[in-house]
């Protein structure tokens, strides 16, 4: 039994092995596709070449390989491993009694003296992609994560593996999660446990299974519920679409059970806001301010306490410039000597919400220093995001008409919110002049005492 290893396969994955691989299987690709394989190439050459980066204020673009992270990379290199492998086994006179892909680790069964062969064969196929080997011993090799154990009767048994370097830890039982999703996980371990461990009995299986749940504070009793119920039968309707929605104790729990019964088409996938990266700091270069999209602004009126909110799909400056722009043109029609009641600076006010206020009240906004409120990468998102701070910001200058669209339900819990927030705010004002009243009859009493 023998282990190849692929070294840094996603890097070393160059351009021309990607169209020469490509060229090679077009039969096959053909027909999953209409588009035809000059256009194809041009597309997946242009791809491979727009991988960039920002850091410390420089662009850094990569010459070689695919990008790690691309969606497109594991394509690319299954499609130019399959090639290798492709090659390596005609090159070889006998080609290998067994073998097996996933991703850049290769499984095979050759005879013992033909290894270091084999390994040349595969590391000249080409000259970018070299694999490193690893050979059974004493009848067991690792790979992935099962332990691949020969037997005197020449048959292969499984057993489940865990690297020596390996922490043992899984999703946590007390962490902030779904108890779904931690459940999920650990049935998940089970399930791999029992499958990949044909070696062991049911008991040992149990006991490994066991102990590894409860150093991540698994309950015995919920390990114990888990080992001995049957498998849930497989769903025949999977939801169409799935939405994210951050978990929240309680309630995120009953909008997926509301779903499920009622609207079996969409489901839900909990997200959480606390997560391992917001602990360190991103090593990308952040967005300049003015060149964020996908957000929703607001921007103050300098001669009062209104404010204009405001969304835009483009970077945040070029929709500055399209504001400032129609100040600008209602400054010239005035210092030109039209009157704010001509029709010219009225049908100018009919731009935007901002404009009427212009208008109508004779003042000028901070165009030059808006303030992100909301931002979203799902651009369908952003009118609702906009409509529900106009609602909540009493200052809006915005007209009735930009949240008429808004659904009824999440007016009423915006009209609920604003409510408690009005209630609150008189509360702490009663509150604070209790406060100030009581201290002045201290004082009072105090002056009188002297």
């Amino acid at each position: 039994m023998v282990s190849l290893d692929a070294v840094s396969l996603f890097t070393n994955v160059t351009k021309p092995s990607v169209i020469h691989d490509v060229i090679m299987i077009w039969d096959k690709i053909r027909e999953k596709t209409k588009i035809n394989l000059d256009l194809f190439l041009e597309l997946v050459s242009f791809c491979m070449d727009a991988s960039f980066f920002c850091f410390r204020g420089k662009f850094f673009h990569q010459r070689s390989g695919t990008a790690m992270g691309s969606p497109l990379s594991p394509v690319l290199a299954d499609i130019v491993m399959d090639s290798i492998i492709s090659r390596a086994i005609n090159a070889a006179n006998i080609p290998p009694q067994f073998i097996r892909k996933y991703v850049d680790d290769l499984f095979l069964l050759i005879h013992k003296d033909r290894v270091q062969e084999v390994l040349e064969i595969f590391n000249l196929q080409d000259e970018n992609i070299k694999f490193t080997c690893e050979v059974e011993v004493d009848g067991k090799l690792p790979y992935l994560d099962m332990l691949m154990i020969q037997t005197g009767e020449g048959r292969i048994k499984t057993d489940w593996y865990s690297k020596p370097i390996s922490s043992g830890r899984i999703l946590n039982f007390f962490s902030f999660h779904p108890i779904h999703q931690k459940l999920g996980v650990a049935t998940n371990f089970i399930n791999r446990v029992r499958t990949l461990s044909t070696i062991r009995t049911e008991e040992e299986k149990n006991q490994l299974i066991r102990c590894q749940l409860k150093s991540n504070d698994y309950p015995l009793h919920l390990i114990n519920r888990m080992l001995h119920q049957p498998r849930p039968p497989e769903v025949a309707e999977t939801p169409n679409m799935y939405r994210s929605v951050v978990h929240i104790p309680g309630l995120t729990p009953t909008i997926r059970r509301i779903l499920r019964q009622n609207v079996p088409s969409v489901g839900i996938a909990c997200s959480n806001n606390n997560t391992v990266k917001q602990l360190y700091k991103t090593a990308k270069d952040p967005v300049p301010y003015m060149q964020k999209s996908n957000v929703v602004y607001k921007i103050a009126c300098r001669d009062c306490s209104g404010c204009y909110i405001g969304m835009t799909k483009n970077q945040l400056r070029t929709r500055m410039y399209g504001h400032q722009t129609l100040v600008n043109t209602l400054d010239r029609k005035l210092s030109a000597g039209l009157p704010y009641c001509d029709p010219e600076i009225q049908l100018l006010s009919q731009k935007t919400a901002m404009m009427e206020h212009c208008v109508q009240q004779q003042h000028r906004f901070d165009v030059g220093n808006p303030t992100i409120v909301d931002c979203c990468f799902k651009t369908q998102a952003l009118p609702v995001l906009e409509m529900c701070h106009i609602l909540t910001t009493p200052q809006a200058v915005n007209r009735r008409t930009d949240t008429a669209d808004m659904s009824a339900t999440y007016s009423f819990l915006i009209a609920s919110v604003n409510d408690l927030r009005r209630e609150s705010g008189r509360t702490d004002r009663s509150n604070n002049q209790h406060t100030d009243a009581t201290h002045t009859t201290q004082h009072r009493l105090e002056t009188t005492d002297q």
